[in-house]
């Protein structure tokens, strides 16, 4: 009876035995398929990448800084009368060039004429009183207190002469520089009280280019500093130099105004156009140099990926001058080496690579 109870339990324990080996079998634990088997599954070693990448070579690198900016007129002004009157003459035509001191308006002046007129007949009389005078004191024929009084009523006619000239200069309006006006606002019968806007006078050769510089790159900004400038309304770049720089960086912005000078010979760039700038701060000939999106920065050190026999490997390298675009690179690659510039993310040491394109 033992006996028979021993076997059935055998039987039981080899049932049980050959179902988990069954189940272990269709469930891959003993399949060989390395896609299949997570004990032996393929290293990401065997896949390959496809990347971009560039051969290493020397070439010029220039670190410069862009800023926005705005073109000025050399002189601009806005002429206005400076004495209430009829405008009596306009003697420019709008938009024409004119050239310092030519006369622009005229308010009537008629009164201060007849007042000028008045004390030149004065003037010249007292002249003549002062110089009989004079003779008839050298002869001691009048007091020195009565010539005195003779000589300070010329002074005050002599005076008088000058007030009266200033308030007609003030009714003929003149060019203070040569410039091109504007448009006219103003007509002929119409009339000025003082301070009204008559028309606007621009100087256009040369034009000054205002732009302000972050305070970490002011030393590399001094008077005689070249720049290029483009605006929206012209074709291609033009060359200038700084010619002033404020002495105090602004506090608002932590900038320092600048402003630069260029010829206009053309008079093709307008005063009140957006200039953008271009300011070099570093230029070096020959350097090596990568993209900047191929630096790998790691624990206080730099790397990047070179191609070598199909397979990615890790290079430390050392930088010196870096702009938005490329770094340059002082020690650790040679002229000919190929660097990995895309896929850095997936790239391990090792990895099988493919170059899909070059750079």
């Amino acid at each position: 009876m033992k006996r028979k109870k021993y076997i059935v339990k055998l039987v039981s324990i080899t049932l049980v035995v050959f179902v988990l080996i069954g189940l272990m079998f269709y469930g891959g634990l003993f399949d060989k398929s390395e896609s299949k088997n997570p004990l032996r599954q393929k290293s990401d070693f065997n896949k390959v990448l496809l990347v971009k990448a560039t051969v290493m070579k020397r070439a010029p690198l220039t670190d410069k800084l862009i800023a926005g900016g705005t073109i000025i007129a050399d002189e601009q002004v806005m002429l206005t009368a400076e004495i209430a009157g009829r405008i009596e003459k306009i003697h420019f035509i709008e938009g024409n060039f004119v050239k310092k001191g030519e006369l622009l308006v005229t308010i009537n002046n008629a009164d201060l004429q007849a007042q000028i007129d008045r004390n030149r007949y004065q003037l010249d009389l007292a002249k003549q009183r002062e110089e009989r005078q004079q003779a008839l004191l050298e002869k001691q024929g009048i007091s020195q207190q009565y010539y005195d009084q003779v000589v300070t009523e010329l002074s005050t006619l002599q005076a008088e002469a000058a007030l009266l000239q200033a308030q007609l200069d003030k009714t003929l309006l003149r060019a203070p520089f040569d410039g091109q006006l504007g448009l006219r606002q103003v007509s002929e019968g119409s009339y000025a009280s003082p301070g009204m806007q008559l028309v606007s006078l621009v100087k256009l050769q040369p034009v000054k280019i205002e732009f302000s510089v972050p305070e970490r790159y002011t030393p590399f900004v001094e008077r005689g500093t070249p720049i290029v400038f483009s605006v929206e309304n012209q074709s291609g770049r033009f060359e200038a130099k700084v010619y002033a720089l404020e002495p105090l960086i602004d506090q608002r912005t932590r900038s320092l105004p600048v402003r630069a000078l260029y010829a206009n010979e053309k008079q093709q760039v307008m005063p009140g156009s957006y200039a953008r700038v271009t300011i070099p701060l570093k230029s070096k000939n020959k350097t090596m140099q990568v993209a900047s999106e191929a630096l790998i920065p790691e624990m206080g050190t730099n790397k990047v990926y070179v191609y070598r026999n199909g397979k990615a490997m890790p290079q430390l390298v050392e930088t010196g001058l870096r702009t938005v675009a490329a770094v340059e690179i002082t020690s650790g690659l040679n002229p000919g080496d190929t660097v990995l510039t895309s896929g850095l993310l997936q790239l391990r040491p090792g990895m099988d690579v493919k170059i899909s394109e070059m750079q």
